[in-house]
């Protein structure tokens, strides 16, 4: 989001609304923003007005009942959230008066360039959630959940209405000054940490993240915080697995410190079964009250479909407490057969759910595999499973059936059946030219689209035009019968 230097926020804007007034251009929310679980449309009336963004009549009614239009509407918002109005397009040759917010909403992406935008025509609650989230930087799917909590229905609006939705999403307006307001471990390997406001994008990097989170006792982030969808500043955080019992501090960008209990729960799990020659998943439903961080974090909420929940503020759902699998990266479990030495497994990237399943993978160390036959005993320090054994058997590698150029850089692989999971995840395939060269292609994870996947050419990696390249997995994966693809 556009930030409003000192020069514009003092700029007074003419504008010809009935009688027509000046409407001071404001960037920040009131010392009086009310709690989003709260606001009347008597309060947010209120603080727009105080804000300059709302004028009453001459007699100093505010009129909340009246309907909007959508020039109207994007002109609120524009003013609420902090959004600069493009000057140049109100002083246009038979500029509208609406002209300088709507300029606006489109060059910063708020509104779609080809989207039929009609001034006049009533502004209808269904329309405003996707320009809301864009101007937050934020999911559909939380404005939707806020609209339904303010009672804001589908159809035409309110002044009042428009004001209780901005109220609220001034509230979520990004700040690099986000403070947190509390810090709570969830599991053994999850925080949860509301902030006044949400961070920036930057903020919640990887990289800035870790430096910004500070943790005491050696612990640190594995992995960006991410926001819960329908909060307005709640991340979850995942970190390195806590010791049971210990007490460590958090200390935020230097400037705040918090004592925090560890967290004492392992994730439970279910079940654990082979799904290759080297490798395995531990399993659970949510019926099991446990559910992955991935349909929960408004970064996913977009792409899980009706998978995609929102968690009340403790964490639960539809009365069911809800245990949360955060980010499962660097995570490790021990494999060990019966009678043998234990075996440090690594979770397979990208594989912790699907389909509404929380099932996060395990691999063996490159060149081993799981012995027909033999049992193992699967533990962590992190999870709990209910039944924690399998025997392993004798599972065939997948089959390559064909692959083709995709741009020169990536090409498909198509296997002779829908595996109906992950299975492609950190495989490789070698290419072996006509013309004596060799190139590595690994693949792209969540690309599988039924039996086929894209890999990606390792190392700057081109194929050339003219060769014909045989795939041949690298490992024993899976098998390939003569796979040989043409480049034009």
């Amino acid at each position: 989001m556009k930030k409003t230097n000192q020069q514009a926020a003092k700029i007074a804007i003419a504008v010809l609304i009935g009688g027509g007034a000046l409407l001071p251009f404001h960037t920040q929310a009131s010392a009086a923003t009310v709690n989003s679980t709260s606001v009347t449309i008597q309060q947010a009336v209120a603080q727009l007005a105080e804000q300059g963004i709302l004028q009453g009549s001459g007699n100093g009614a505010l009129h909340a009942e009246r309907q909007l239009t959508n020039a109207e509407f994007i002109k609120m918002a524009v003013l609420a959230l902090g959004l600069t109005p493009d000057m140049a397009a109100a002083e246009r040759p038979q500029a509208k008066w609406y002209d300088a917010y709507v300029s606006a909403a489109l060059t910063s992406g708020w509104i779609a360039q080809d989207a039929k935008f009609v001034a006049n025509q009533p502004a209808e609650g269904s329309n405003l959630a996707s320009m809301i989230a864009k101007a937050l930087q934020r999911d559909v799917k939380s404005v939707q959940y806020w609209m339904t909590e303010l009672q804001i229905g589908q159809d035409k609006l309110t002044r009042g209405e428009a004001a209780q939705l901005l109220v609220l999403a001034q509230q979520a307006v990004r700040s690099e000054s986000a403070a947190i307001v509390s810090v709570k471990a969830l599991n053994k390997i999850t925080l949860e940490v509301t902030f006044d406001r949400p961070m920036t994008l930057e903020d919640e990097t990887t990289a800035t993240a870790q430096a910004n989170f500070v943790l005491s006792n050696g612990l640190k982030l594995v992995n960006q915080p991410r926001l819960k969808t329908g909060s307005i500043a709640t991340y979850i955080v995942p970190i390195q697995t806590m010791k049971t019992g210990e007490t460590f501090s958090l200390t935020y960008k230097g400037n705040q410190t918090f004592s925090i209990a560890s967290g004492e729960e392992s994730i439970r799990l279910k079940n654990v079964q082979q799904v290759t020659n080297d490798t395995f998943e531990v399993s659970s439903l949510r019926e099991d009250g446990v559910i992955d961080y991935g349909y929960v974090i408004s970064a996913y909420a977009g792409g899980r479909g009706a998978n995609a929940i929102v968690l009340e503020e403790d964490n639960t759902y539809n009365g069911q407490p809800l245990q949360i699998i955060s980010s499962l990266a660097t995570r490790q479990a021990v494999l060990t057969p019966e009678g043998g030495q234990p075996i440090t497994v690594n979770y397979v990237g990208f594989t912790q759910s699907t389909d509404g399943k929380q099932e996060p993978k395990f691999r063996l160390p490159a060149g081993t595999t799981l012995q027909s036959g033999v049992k193992y005993t699967v533990t962590s320090d992190w999870f709990v499973l209910e039944n924690n054994t399998f025997t392993a058997g004798t599972i065939e590698p997948l089959t390559i059936a064909s692959a083709a150029n995709i741009d020169g850089a990536s090409i498909s692989v198509s296997l002779t059946a829908d595996p109906g999971d992950e299975l492609f995840a950190y495989r490789s395939v070698k290419l072996k030219g006509s013309d004596g060269s060799e190139l590595t292609a690994q693949y792209r994870v969540q690309t599988r689209k039924g039996e086929t996947g894209i890999f990606d050419l390792q190392n700057g990696g081109k194929l050339a035009a003219g060769v014909t390249y045989e795939v041949v997995p690298v490992g024993t994966w899976a098998t390939a019968s003569a796979v040989k693809f043409d480049v034009k």
